[in-house]
């Protein structure tokens, strides 16, 4: 009788709900929850824990993977950090000093983009006292492409990595970013990107668990079975002598996916380093959020549904089979699989309508299931545990924040395959859209 009236009230709602559940044909509840396997955290945590288990078992039978980790630790070569920016005073200079000094065989190139503040001033003050470092100034903004390309016809090193101009990098990065290089068919690497202002607010933080699994562990299962298709444009390497047989970058927005595509079908491996790591601003309004992310998901349609559609063409003389299952897996994936979602939440609203909020329910409880799984495999790719075990408030709030990505996912996707919306993406300055090609 002294129970609080809440208390009561979530009682009984569990207990209504474990009874529906009871009643329920485990048929018809197999073809439910089904569905689940439209979203990417399900087929994900399914997919890493074998992974996680096949790697421990090779580990535990003869120490495989610390051979070689130790023998993919000596490759030295040249090394240009290119960064370009845009208006970044307030963080080019903490940027450039986490970078310098941080391996041997180093330059660095900035090149500011028509900045309008004091990031010039702020590269020169730092060129004082560092050595090796070179400006290069316009007057007016062209665009990350063009100046990524500016920069690479003034590099000599062997190596390039791109750096965003708001980032910061571990002491260890180079080191472990350019390893996978000593391999002459690896074309590019893909470092791990972290969240530096994590403690901002609740959403940096779901996007900081977000980033630890997605590109922490989800580009190191890609590159293994030779599906990864993007280096994060805020930290990757690439060898220069592959940027220059492909004539450097290309324009428009998701330039970073669009240079991998290319090595790619010019018989490129591309390769992660999860132990490189490199720590960046994302977005703190839920508005930055929807429009970066639309910027993002567009680039199934832009990139392998028109502009690279030929590597599915399996008559061509070019045909590779790496690239064909990329593709096949960014179609089905990317697009099938969002359509799909859609369809089948519309399916579960009309056809059972009436118990939708214990179906709503089911559907959460199994999401939390496999984001637990996906959580504790992720502390197998982990360098800092302790850093992560501090994620798991997130962990409940997962699914619902997948539900949001979903949304947006199709809202990019439609707008973009009826109204081809990356052509007036600002990313990109007019002048140059309006000289570009649009895919």
């Amino acid at each position: 009788a002294d129970r609080p009236l809440s208390m009561i009230w979530w009682d009984t709602m569990l207990n209504e709900w474990i009874y529906w559940l009871t009643t329920k044909n485990p048929h018809d509840l197999a073809w439910i929850l089904a569905g689940l396997f439209l979203i990417d955290g399900p087929r994900y945590a399914i997919f890493t824990a074998l992974i996680v288990q096949w790697d421990a078992v090779k580990e535990l039978a003869s120490l495989w993977h610390a051979e070689l980790d130790n023998s993919k630790s000596t490759y030295c070569p040249s090394v240009c950090v290119l960064l370009v920016g845009h208006n970044e005073s307030d963080t080019i200079y903490s940027t450039l000093d986490s970078i310098w000094g941080s391996w041997p065989k180093l330059e660095i190139i900035v090149v500011d983009d028509g900045s309008t503040d004091e990031m010039a001033a702020q590269v020169r003050f730092f060129q004082r006292t560092h050595a090796k470092v070179l400006l290069l100034s316009r007057p007016e903004r062209s665009g990350k492409t063009s100046g990524l390309n500016w920069g690479l016809h003034h590099a000599t090193a062997d190596v390039i990595v791109t750096v965003d101009a708001d980032c910061r990098i571990a002491p260890d990065a180079i080191r472990e970013i350019v390893q996978p290089l000593q391999d002459p068919l690896v074309g590019a690497v893909s470092g791990t990107v972290r969240v530096w202002n994590q403690d901002a607010n609740l959403l940096t933080q779901i996007q900081a668990y977000e980033y630890r699994q997605t590109i922490l562990v989800g580009r190191a299962l890609q590159s293994r079975f030779h599906l990864l298709g993007i280096v994060s444009g805020a930290f990757g390497a690439f060898r220069r002598d592959a940027l220059n047989q492909i004539r450097g970058w290309d324009v428009g927005p998701g330039e970073d996916g669009d240079v991998v595509l290319r090595l790619r079908r010019s018989g490129y491996a591309i390769s992660s380093a999860p132990g490189a790591e490199c720590l960046t601003n994302t977005p703190e309004s839920v508005k930055a959020l929807v429009r970066q992310r639309r910027r993002w998901d567009r680039t199934v349609v832009t990139f392998e549904a028109r502009k690279y559609v030929s590597t599915a063409c399996f008559w061509s003389r070019s045909f590779r089979a790496p690239d064909f299952l990329h593709t096949l897996e960014r179609w089905f994936f990317n697009i099938f699989c969002v359509f799909a979602f859609w369809a089948y939440s519309a399916w579960l609203v009309i056809n059972h309508f009436d118990e939708l909020g214990s179906l709503v329910l089911l559907l959460y409880v199994c999401q939390l299931v496999f984001e637990l799984v996906q959580y504790t495999c992720l502390f197998w790719f982990s360098r800092s545990p302790a850093r992560d075990l501090c994620l798991i408030p997130i962990v409940p709030l997962m699914p619902l924040y997948h539900m949001f990505l979903k949304a947006v996912d199709l809202f990019a996707l439609t707008e973009e395959f009826f109204f081809r919306a990356s052509g007036h993406d600002d990313f990109v300055p007019e002048k140059v859209r309006l000289a570009t090609w649009r895919w």
